[in-house]
């Protein structure tokens, strides 16, 4: 398949959420960069997603402006990382871009948000996030030199555990800047050589996708990829950013699956070494 330059495909993946996504919707509308398909799954929500009036409306007006639109139904919920696969495995079956995005179902994307996260891919990096602040309660703005040289920085103990692991996207900055991470927060562009690679989600763990961005992170860093990202690009969270906290058993889940990847990222020391340091040397070079 011969790939458009310069067109996103992009990937929503939701859940009992037709206001949120909605809202996002016209968000995409009111962007200054247009070159993008829509690609949706729906996780078995109670009422499919095509049965609510208003976010039908938004799909229509996002066709008659020119957008692909698909949204396809799971029979029965997959969880987020797999409906994430099944978004990416149709993406990379149907979509014509060389681009691909994916987004939450519960953010609201600031009209500058594809086009300053493009300026990240320019500069050579191969996944562009930006900043994930609250809708509500805002937070002090904070200046970049407090973050750099590295943002979300993580590092690893001697036995390859977790010692640090930092949350500096969750803040909105007073200066841009575009700064490598150790892993991204929410929403992203991304060039489809990342699973062209193999980089996906098949092997994520939890059905609610706590430290999903991480592992997926860690796995492109592995591979050899270099994820950055800009610090006034802003998706604003309407809910909440912890992996779509949807299940009565949320407390249980997010300690196993902090569990999990801890000893995933012991495995990966034990074969790799300390690969965020070695990641960290590149980046900086």
């Amino acid at each position: 398949m011969k790939r458009i330059k310069g067109l996103i495909d992009v990937m929503i993946c939701s859940r009992e959420r037709p206001t949120e996504l909605a809202l996002l919707l016209q968000s995409l509308r009111t962007q200054t960069y247009q070159k993008f398909d829509l690609y949706i799954v729906d996780d078995c929500s109670g009422t499919p997603l095509n049965n609510f009036h208003f976010l039908g409306c938004m799909i229509n007006r996002l066709k008659l402006e020119g957008h692909k639109v698909k949204v396809v139904r799971n029979d029965f919920t997959l969880g987020v990382s797999k409906n994430r696969q099944k978004a990416v495995d149709l993406v990379m079956k149907e979509g014509y871009g060389e681009l691909c995005a994916r987004l939450d179902d519960d953010v609201i994307v600031e009209p500058d948000y594809f086009e300053k996260l493009l300026i990240v891919l320019d500069k050579g990096y191969d996944f562009a996030s930006g900043i994930t602040s609250p809708f509500m309660n805002e937070n002090p703005k904070r200046k970049t030199e407090f973050v750099k040289p590295i943002i979300n920085e993580v590092v690893l103990g001697e036995a390859g555990d977790i010692i640090k692991n930092g949350d500096d996207c969750g803040y909105e900055y007073l200066d841009t800047a575009i700064i490598p991470t150790h892993h991204f927060r929410s929403c992203g562009i991304y060039k489809k050589t990342i699973h062209d690679a193999g980089v996906d989600y098949f092997n994520h763990f939890g059905k609610h996708g706590y430290r999903e961005e991480q592992i997926l992170s860690f796995r492109m860093i592995l591979a050899g990829f270099k994820i950055g990202v800009h610090t006034t690009a802003n998706a604003r969270h309407l809910l909440t950013p912890s992996g779509g906290e949807r299940f009565a058993t949320q407390n249980e889940m997010v300690q196993e699956n902090e569990k999990e990847l801890h000893r995933w990222t012991k495995e990966q020391f034990e074969k790799n070494g300390d690969f965020i340091s070695k990641y960290t040397e590149e980046v900086l070079k």
